[in-house]
């Protein structure tokens, strides 16, 4: 018997695939440009209540996001601004 796996997007996953995919991981993603990209806040400091004026379809938007990537909306802000300010200080 065999086990079939799915990805993510739809896409099947044969033993071979899966055997080239765990090779490359030991190898350490030797064609892969992986960064670590730290946090500058933790979701154990305590956190500060801000009041933010945005346009209403700006809002929509970042409620549409957080619920397509399953977050609260304030965490999705967090995280986005987290990224455009570290992008920035590259």
């Amino acid at each position: 018997m065999t086990t079939e796996f799915i990805a993510a997007d739809g896409t099947p996953l044969d033993e071979e695939l899966i055997k080239e995919l765990a090779a490359e991981a030991e190898q350490g993603f030797p064609n892969s440009d992986l960064t670590d990209e730290p946090a500058p806040w933790s979701r154990r400091e305590p956190m500060e209540t801000h009041s933010l004026r945005v346009p209403a379809q700006l809002w929509e938007l970042l409620e549409q996001q957080a619920q397509q990537h399953d977050m609260s909306v304030s965490e999705y802000t967090r995280q986005t601004l987290t990224r455009g300010l570290l992008a920035q200080m590259k």
